[in-house]
Order: structure tokens, then C-alpha cells, then sequence
């Protein structure tokens, strides 16, 4: 194991490095870090190179200070570990990223594997997600850090069809904790001064070979979006995972690799 840091454009990003073999790299979810990744870092290193990294505003990466792109830092951290090509797993925010960085460097995708993703310039319709983004955007205002972290795990832990408690407590103590730190930290920079694609008007150009999961569970944008990925880009399947919101990987960690490691060695 090996974790480092490389430099990028007026920052520096925080990565951790494990294993042998073709390389993956797993992109973590908007306002957490890398080690949500904790499990699948674990299975992956018995046959692959895997990295993980803090993206840019975010972990122990810097805080971005003038204008950035999150799918050109990806490509330094890919020439920096001197990777010609990897696959990319990525949750939410994190597959927001990889999607970007595929439509912009398709050579150097192997694998695409998107979990509960966004898309960059999506708009959201989900009525429960308006509702939390409303309340998250009064706390802020406020500066009530504990309420804002609220809304967030309302969004994309519990999801619109559960209430707080009917969720795994762990996974939810466990975002609590990535959440604060990112918060406190960065202050939400990571996303107010990232530069992105519209990608929502490009599916069809999306080349790698793709997976899409999806937790039955989630809001109504994010399946509308795996619909559309499963349909609409060249070389791609969905599948839905049951019982499940947002955060795929770290309520159901076990499927979650084996179905990773399914689709990467196959």
C-alpha cells in the first residue's frame, strides 16, 4: 500500500494505492471522500492496481482556490501513476466525474462503472430532493453546519422512500463523518468553482463498456438517469440493486464487490 500526492493546477490531490494488476480507480460521492471505498479496496487489490483519491474540495485534497476541472485532475493522477488507461468506478458525484473524463478521453477508459450517478448539467425534478436542496440552502445560510449535514444524508443516504431510522445507522454515522469533514474543510468549494461538460445532452457518445447500478430506493432522477445511461450509450447494461438507496456500495458492500469484480474480469 502506498498512499501520496501529486500536484495538479494550483492544487494537490491525496491518493492511496494498493495491489497489482489492470488498473481501477474509484471516484467517491460529492461531499465524502475516499474512504468510502473501504471494502471494495480490500476485494480489488487481490487482482488489480486499485487507487482512490480525495477529489479537489473534498478529504485530504486542497481546497480549490480559482476555477478547476474535476476530469482534468483525473487525468494528471492517471499520467502522474503512469496508468495508459484504467477503468473507472464511480459513485454520484464521482460518476459525475468519470463520465465527464470518459466523453473527454475515451482511449483511456477501460471500464465505466457508474453507481447511482449524476450527470453534469442534470436538473433536478425529484420533489423530496427540491425540498432537501431548499432546507440544505436555508441552513447554509444560517451557518447551522449540523442541519445542512442533515439534509444531505435525507437526500442521498435515507432517499425519498425511508425515514432516518429505518436506515443502517452505521452507514449513516459513517457519512455523517465524511460529510462534516468536508464541510468544515472546504466549505463546499469543490463544487462552486468546478467547470464541467453537459453531459446529460451527450449519453449517446459515452464509448467504454459500461455498467450502471441503481438502488431501487433512490430518487426518481437518479433511475431516470440509469435509464437513459442503460438505453442511450454505445456498449452498456443496467442493473438495479434492491433494497437499496444512493449509497449502493456501503449498504450492500459485499454484492457491490462481487458484482465489481464480475463485470471488471469478464
Amino acid at each position: 500500500m502506498t498512499r501520496g500526492r501529486i500536484q495538479v493546477e494550483n492544487g494537490e490531490l491525496a491518493y492511496e494505492i494498493r495491489g497489482a494488476g489492470d488498473p481501477v480507480v474509484l471516484l467517491h460521492g460529492g461531499m465524502l471522500d475516499s474512504r468510502m471505498w473501504d471494502a471494495e479496496m480490500t476485494a480489488l487489490e487481490r487482482h488489480h492496481t486499485v487507487v482512490r483519491y480525495d477529489a479537489r474540495g473534498h478529504g485530504e485534497s486542497s481546497t480549490p482556490t480559482r476555477r478547476f476541472k474535476h476530469y482534468e485532475d483525473l487525468r494528471e493522477l492517471l499520467t502522474a501513476l503512469d496508468f495508459p488507461c484504467a477503468s473507472l468506478v464511480g459513485l454520484s458525484g464521482g460518476g459525475r466525474i468519470a463520465v465527464d473524463f470518459a466523453l473527454t478521453y475515451p482511449d483511456l477508459v477501460e471500464n465505466l462503472v457508474l453507481a447511482a450517478t449524476g450527470l453534469s448539467a442534470m436538473v433536478a425534478k425529484d420533489p423530496f430532493v427540491l425540498e432537501q436542496n431548499k432546507k440544505l440552502e436555508e441552513a447554509s445560510a444560517r451557518g447551522d453546519v449540523p442541519a445542512a449535514i442533515e439534509c444531505l444524508l435525507r437526500m442521498w443516504v435515507d432517499g425519498p422512500h425511508r425515514a432516518p431510522e429505518a436506515v443502517d445507522q452505521d452507514v449513516r454515522r459513517r457519512c455523517q463523518e465524511m460529510y462534516a469533514h468536508t464541510i468544515t474543510r472546504h466549505r463546499g468549494s469543490g463544487f462552486m468553482l468546478m467547470d464541467e461538460l453537459r453531459a446529460i445532452e451527450r449519453i449517446g457518445e459515452l464509448a467504454p463498456r459500461t455498467l450502471t447500478l441503481v438502488g431501487d430506493l433512490d430518487s426518481s432522477d437518479i433511475l431516470a438517469i440509469a435509464d437513459r445511461i442503460g438505453t442511450e450509450a454505445h456498449d452498456a447494461r443496467k442493473l438495479v440493486v434492491p433494497g437499496v438507496a444512493h449509497m449502493i456500495n456501503l449498504e450492500k458492500p459485499r454484492k457491490f464487490s462481487r458484482i465489481l469484480l464480475d463485470f471488471l474480469d469478464c
